[in-house]
């Protein structure tokens, strides 16, 4: 319903219209579906006669815990506001299977016996809502990202922050960034975005790179010693003048193709499953250099 007050009073609505039919009932066995066909009917109706409101009205009336802050109610009033305004972007029929499934914890089954459904329709009525609501709440969220984009000041304060020795950085996007003159000694990044990033000039020993997307980095004048890369796709990234010595630095399980190595030393380097299609050398194709490698022999 959208509002934990309206539910109540809707409840105790059919049980009292309940209670007072049940001389009337024929057939004892099937109170249950019954007692859910009235549910569902009254809910309906409470719905097409309140359709003219908005979910944000529907929220302004629930009760937000009082330990929180005030800040984390806004919050959590935004966030609901947004999750019921995507639901109602879902026809009635749909957005009904997926509250009882997504937040009721209804089983298909339970769902199919309440709105006497086949299993199979609940099942294609799940997907097709799961469908609209990841489009309209990645929207939501695009648009809320870009109408609160960072500044080029706040991020240039940010990132040309000298003092980011042992930083870890997880979940988090940052395409398009430029790190420069920064020591970014044993720094930590998981799960990150960096697409299209620039280092310059800076400190990256004994950095580790776990499940990133490094597309189209550029890595200049950086030391890169002692680093381990997994899991990581570096299409097309680029290496000038890195210095790439010292203790194993490791690169396992990534995506190299078409990436391009200049005046870098790559000695003690270990490769492993990695995709090595298109990577160049000096300008000179890895699978070039390996050749006239092995015919030397």
């Amino acid at each position: 319903m959208g509002c934990f007050h309206t539910a109540q009073d809707i409840a105790q609505e059919i049980f009292v219209k309940t209670y007072r039919k049940l001389p009337n009932l024929k057939e004892p066995e099937k109170l249950a579906s019954w007692l859910y066909a009235v549910t569902a009917r009254e809910c309906m109706d409470w719905f097409r006669s309140n359709k003219k409101k908005t979910a944000y009205e529907f929220m302004q009336k629930m009760e937000v815990p009082q330990l929180e802050s005030t800040e984390d109610q806004l919050l959590r009033k935004e966030l609901q506001q947004d999750v019921w305004k995507a639901l109602n972007t879902l026809s009635e029929a749909n957005r009904i299977v997926t509250i009882l499934y997504y937040i009721d914890n209804y089983k298909v089954r339970e769902i199919a016996d309440f709105l006497d459904l086949s299993s199979e329709a609940v099942e294609s009525r799940l997907r097709r809502s799961r469908a609209i609501l990841k489009r309209e709440m990645l929207s939501t969220v695009n648009n809320n990202l870009s109408e609160n984009k960072l500044q080029d000041e706040f991020k240039k304060r940010v990132f040309q922050d000298e003092r980011m020795t042992e930083t870890n950085f997880r979940r988090v996007a940052m395409g398009q960034s430029e790190f420069d003159d920064i020591d970014m000694h044993k720094t930590n990044f998981s799960n990150v975005n960096m697409e299209g990033t620039g280092f310059d000039n800076i400190n990256m020993s004994s950095t580790t790179f776990n499940d990133i997307n490094m597309h189209s980095v550029k890595f200049n004048e950086v030391g890169l010693w002692e680093i381990e890369v997994s899991n990581s796709e570096l299409g097309e990234a680029y290496f000038h003048d890195t210095h790439l010595y010292g203790k194993g630095n490791k690169f396992e399980r990534c995506q190299l193709n078409g990436t391009s190595f200049v005046d870098c030393d790559l000695s003690n380097v270990d490769i492993r499953d990695c995709n090595l299609s298109g990577v160049t050398v000096n300008g000179i194709s890895l699978e070039l250099l390996l050749d006239s490698y092995n015919k030397s022999k």
